[in-house]
């Protein structure tokens, strides 16, 4: 995952901090959660089209989360100072 190392190197060069980052992320898990349970408790037939569209929908935002997720736990697991030592 150097690209996200990269990036996270990059924010931090613009002022974005470590913690910024991540509350950026935790913001876009609060919205996609939000999503998914509004969209998994709408309990309206739509007709098999737009259930399979609602399907997809929830299998995206599932992936979107797991994917928000895993760039948390992988950024908290990335000392600050490590961040500002590797020169590229």
């Amino acid at each position: 995952m150097d690209w996200v190392e990269t990036l996270l190197r990059k924010s931090c060069d613009r002022t974005l901090t470590k913690e910024e980052v991540l509350h950026s992320l935790f913001h876009m898990i609060e919205v996609n959660e939000n999503t998914l349970n509004q969209i998994q408790s709408d309990k309206r037939d739509f007709g098999p089209e737009l259930e399979e569209l609602k399907q997809t929908e929830i299998r995206d935002l599932d992936f979107h989360l797991k994917y928000y997720r895993s760039l948390v736990n992988y950024i908290n697991s990335i000392h600050e100072n490590k961040i500002f030592e590797k020169q590229y």
